[in-house]
């Protein structure tokens, strides 16, 4: 097992390079996706994809935030939905505060809008990349709820992904030993026991904005539309 320790990472493209060189034996294979999680997700899987020289595309998580019955309560999490009609849900959560079956639908309802809003924000009318056959590699920039990277994993093995790695530069101890046990290969080199925020980790951990999202993704789809169209 990683021994647990902190690191001080420039930004998220600095993380996306050291998963590059931890997973260095995916380098330049035809079968390798890299699948990012918007939106911190998205520079780290950039850098990575560019420096294994693999083709790039977002998967997008929405998590299930519990009702606040509190208005000091902090968000929640009860679970995630993902591409597919993947949804991922946490019963602790849900018994420990005492939510409803309507409510777990409310919330699923709307997120799920905006999960379709943000992949025809970042992906237009293309389609959702075939993962048959494929590995994938599943960014995210922290990860620190489980949910998120367990819906993430269902969502690729449901379009026939053959192998599926969760990879962050950072993360919560206890959350890393959760998921480690549900990926096929697991890559996450610096991990914290507590977290406060992504200042632990990053000297730049401003918010990754939907443009830049958009920016990163588009040479990416321009190669898969040419890909496709090639004869």
């Amino acid at each position: 097992m990683e021994r647990v320790r902190t690191a001080r990472l420039k930004d998220r493209y600095e993380g996306g390079s050291v998963l590059a060189r931890l997973l260095a034996d995916y380098a330049g294979r035809k079968d390798v996706l890299v699948l990012a999680i918007p939106s911190g997700g998205v520079p780290v899987a950039a850098a990575l994809a560019r420096e294994l020289d693999c083709p790039m595309d977002v998967l997008v998580v929405r998590t299930l935030n519990a009702p606040q019955h509190d208005p000091w309560q902090a968000d929640i999490v009860m679970g995630a939905v993902a591409p597919g009609g993947v949804r991922v849900l946490d019963f602790g959560v849900l018994t420990s505060f005492k939510v409803q079956p309507l409510e777990v639908e409310q919330a699923t309802a709307f997120e799920q809008r905006e999960l379709d809003r943000l992949q025809r924000l970042y992906r237009g009318d293309r389609p959702f990349p075939e993962l048959r056959d494929c590995s994938v590699i599943l960014v995210t920039d922290a990860l620190v709820i489980r949910s998120t990277m367990q819906a993430a994993i269902e969502a690729a093995r449901s379009k026939r992904a053959v192998w599926a790695v969760a990879a962050a530069p950072v993360g919560l101890a206890s959350t890393c030993e959760q998921v480690q046990r549900l990926a096929d290969q697991f890559v996450c080199p610096f991990r914290s026991h507590d977290f406060c925020s992504l200042a632990l980790w990053y000297d730049d951990p401003r918010d990754t904005t939907d443009e830049e999202v958009r920016s990163l993704l588009a040479p990416h789809l321009q190669d898969q539309y040419a890909a496709a169209h090639a004869h």
